[in-house]
């Protein structure tokens, strides 16, 4: 072979052994090209004849199996564990929000541990359900407990106060569930535990237990103290908050009004009833904000700060009685602030 380039000549020389390697390389690509070429036109021919207006191969299913009687169903599909589980992680979000709010965990057995793959999905969704159930009817009733048992400190029957809620209700009557289905049985003890604990709850809301003033420091204690006036040993039948004069003063509980107006010692006096010969008092006024026989609710604005009657400075007297007897607010303050746990 002869190269030019640039005004040169070259001269190249290829041997007769490389010529018959790269003939034999040739003829060997030439095979492989051919034979998968024939290969695809038997195939095409021996394949049955398909629609043109089918873009695809159909696939015919072979004859069902038949089945012997005696033998053992199919198993079944295997259930959607995914969906399943996250239902119970729903379930345990509820149950933190639950216990945010009651302030304690709800201690049940229901799901030891998270659902793993394999395990019976369905059955740990109902123990989990219903574990939480009965763990939350125990912790309604130990709530109960704890606010009955703070209410008797108080002098008060926390089923009276209870019943008392329940004097004046009606409606027609819708069972529950309202779709004619039974209720299982965690459940209903849930519901039971659920009312009865509203219902030492609605009775609670009459226990005058709210601070009369939103910012005021207390200045003298129930008791025996010092009279201001002649320093000589007296009774005080309430608890002194001093502020600002003009601050509003708000209703400890709901109740009716049951008196507005001037009183010896106490200056301008409130007074509320809250039922079943609970009352509490709020004087040294400089103003009323309500009338005689007004419906009043928990913190509604009552009053306004003053100095009148037998009063040293401005500040509010608030005070608590039982079937008339002075008692001492101070752990009803207290029975307020901790929501009676």
């Amino acid at each position: 072979m002869f190269l030019r380039s640039d005004g040169r000549v070259r001269f190249i020389r290829i041997t007769r052994r490389t010529q018959l390697r790269a003939l034999a390389a040739g003829a060997l690509v030439l095979l492989i090209w051919g034979g998968g070429t024939l290969t695809a036109v038997v195939w095409s021919l021996r394949a049955p004849a398909l629609d043109p207006s089918v873009s695809r191969v159909a696939v015919v299913a072979p004859p069902p199996a038949v089945v012997h009687p005696s033998a053992a169903p199919p198993a079944a599909a295997p259930r959607d564990t995914a969906a399943i589980r996250e239902l119970l992680r729903r379930q345990r979000l509820i149950e933190q929000l639950v216990a945010s709010k009651l302030g304690q965990p709800v201690v049940h057995h229901g799901l030891e541990r998270p659902v793993r793959e394999g395990d019976d999905t369905l059955g740990a969704l109902d123990a989990a359900q219903q574990g939480f159930a009965r763990g939350l009817g125990k912790t309604f009733d130990a709530d109960r407990e704890r606010r009955t048992a703070a209410l008797h400190r108080l002098g008060l029957d926390a089923e009276r106060l209870a019943a008392r809620g329940r004097r004046a209700e009606g409606g027609p009557l819708i069972p529950w569930p309202d779709d004619g289905t039974a209720v299982p049985a965690a459940l209903e003890a849930l519901a039971t535990s659920v009312v009865h604990w509203a219902a030492v709850g609605q009775g609670a809301a009459s226990v005058p237990s709210g601070r009369p003033t939103r910012e005021s420091s207390q200045t003298s204690s129930f008791g025996v103290r010092a009279d201001p006036f002649n320093g000589r040993p007296t009774f005080h039948a309430g608890l002194d908050f001093r502020g600002r004069y003009g601050e509003p003063i708000y209703a400890a509980a709901a109740g009716r009004v049951s008196f507005v107006g001037e009183r010896a010692g106490y200056g301008r006096l409130v007074e509320i009833d809250h039922g079943d010969g609970i009352a509490s008092r709020y004087g040294h006024l400089s103003g009323a904000d309500v009338t005689q026989g007004e419906q009043v609710a928990r913190g509604q604005r009552i009053a306004r700060m003053g100095s009148t009657g037998r009063s040293t400075g401005t500040h509010v007297h608030f005070e608590v009685r039982l079937h008339g007897t002075a008692v001492n607010p101070q752990p009803f303050l207290a029975f307020g602030d901790t929501k009676g746990r």
